[in-house]
């Protein structure tokens, strides 16, 4: 299972209530396009994400060279229970794309874990737990790392 999280979207928003609505910016339309590629080589048959703007946006551009449908599970939003997202992912085909949010990511993982935006943590389910097995960092524009804005 490949756990990504959103690309960047800019700063948080004044409330929960309006941030839930905040878009990706330009670095991470960019990047959501750069997954596409990224993850070609990858067997992905489904794609689940949180229903929140960042992460739809994210993973639309992959569920789109793909063919596939993002199917927006309430479980994967910031302040959902531990349970509910382990419940969930527990349920996922082994070959699901899941996109959701740092806060997820600290609760699956612990708060020291890396999960840069854009990033992947490839998951393997072993009996009741969930372990991260690799980390895949978040594709880079060339543009980007020449200095200059994308």
């Amino acid at each position: 299972m490949l756990l990504l999280r959103h690309a960047s979207a800019g700063e948080r928003l004044s409330s929960p209530g309006v941030d839930r609505f905040r878009r990706l910016d330009e670095e991470g339309r960019a990047t959501a396009r750069q997954l596409v590629l990224s993850l070609a080589e990858r067997e992905i048959t489904e794609i689940v994400s949180s229903p929140l703007a960042r992460c739809v946006e994210t993973v639309v551009p992959i569920a789109a060279s793909l063919g596939l449908v993002v199917e927006q599970r309430w479980e994967l939003e910031p302040d959902s229970a531990l349970e509910d997202v382990k419940t969930l992912l527990f349920d996922l085909p082994e070959t699901t794309l899941v996109c959701t949010h740092r806060e997820i990511f600290e609760l699956l993982l612990g708060w020291d874990a890396p999960c840069e935006k854009g990033a992947i943590w490839v998951i393997a389910k072993d009996g009741s737990e969930l372990v991260p097995t690799l980390y895949i960092e978040a594709p880079t524009d060339v543009r980007t790392r020449q200095g200059q804005t994308v």
